[in-house]
């Protein structure tokens, strides 16, 4: 494994208590081959993607990581990460231990594989590093808060994110949550129906109903949400946003938005900034 530029803020092997523990942290930026192969630890292991591109492979299939997605994996999972071999990502990485980490494992991912949502995370990371660099007195009460608000923030942000899979609800809309956990698989209205144990013309009946709208137009519209979304809490570039939400470029994803909301994808951000 080649790195460059690794700077390591904590490395520490014992803890000063068993409530919150920050074992290490550091920020890597490592090189077009690079891969990082989780199998058995007892950390929890939180990731930021500051820049570039990765790949997650973690039990349950494979996940594209971007800029601004916020990984954490719960202890004893198995995951593989790995660069993007032409864009390379840059990585806030910290890893935790402790009572108050276990439970709010157990209370905001309970059996989830690994959690990935697309969020404004980066000032966690350099608060904490600047707390351990300081190592005050009351560093480790503070680290603490902000883990808890790093969970929240992730959480929170699970139903914004494509990447968000997981066996707990993400949105408390189940069609929504189907369409978010499959996002990054061609549509099949068939799979989609049979899922709920519907027929397509069952289905098409239930979403005309709930949304007006067909199950491709439903399809579309939770699409567009997301980037909405992504447009106004992130700054990740319209040409991101596109991929990654599968469309087949930036113009075409550029015409279905204005088609949908009436202005261009720069025009919304534009607006939500203002606002």
């Amino acid at each position: 494994m080649s790195l460059f530029n690794e700077k390591i803020v904590n490395n520490a092997d014992k803890s000063p208590n068993n409530v919150c523990f920050v074992k290490a942290m550091g920020h890597v930026a490592p090189d077009p081959t690079w891969v990082a192969l989780r199998e058995d630890s007892q950390d929890v292991l939180i990731l930021f993607i500051t820049d570039g591109k990765a790949k997650l492979t973690a039990a349950g299939g494979e996940y594209p990581l971007y800029r601004g997605d916020c990984v954490i994996f719960p202890p004893r999972r198995y995951s593989k990460l790995q660069s993007d071999p032409k864009n390379p990502p840059e990585v806030y990485w910290l890893r935790c231990n402790g009572e108050l980490i276990d439970s709010l494992i157990k209370c905001y991912f309970l059996n989830m594989r690994a959690i990935v949502a697309t969020c404004d995370a980066e000032n966690y990371f350099l608060q904490i590093g600047e707390l351990l660099q300081r190592g005050s007195k009351d560093a480790a009460d503070t680290i603490a808060l902000i883990i808890h608000k790093l969970f929240i923030t992730v959480k929170n942000s699970l139903s914004t994110s494509p990447s968000g899979r997981g066996k707990s609800g993400l949105t408390g809309n189940k069609y929504e949550e189907y369409i978010i956990s499959h996002m990054y698989d061609k549509l099949d209205v068939h799979e989609f129906a049979e899922h709920f144990g519907m027929s397509v013309p069952a289905l098409t009946a239930v979403l005309k109903r709930k949304f007006g709208k067909t199950p491709y137009q439903y399809y579309l519209s939770v699409k567009i949400g997301l980037a909405k979304k992504m447009l106004s809490s992130g700054k990740t570039s319209v040409e991101d946003i596109a991929e990654r939400l599968c469309f087949t470029d930036r113009t075409h994803f550029s015409k279905l938005f204005k088609r949908e909301t009436g202005m261009s994808p720069a025009s919304f951000r534009s607006k939500s900034n203002v606002i």
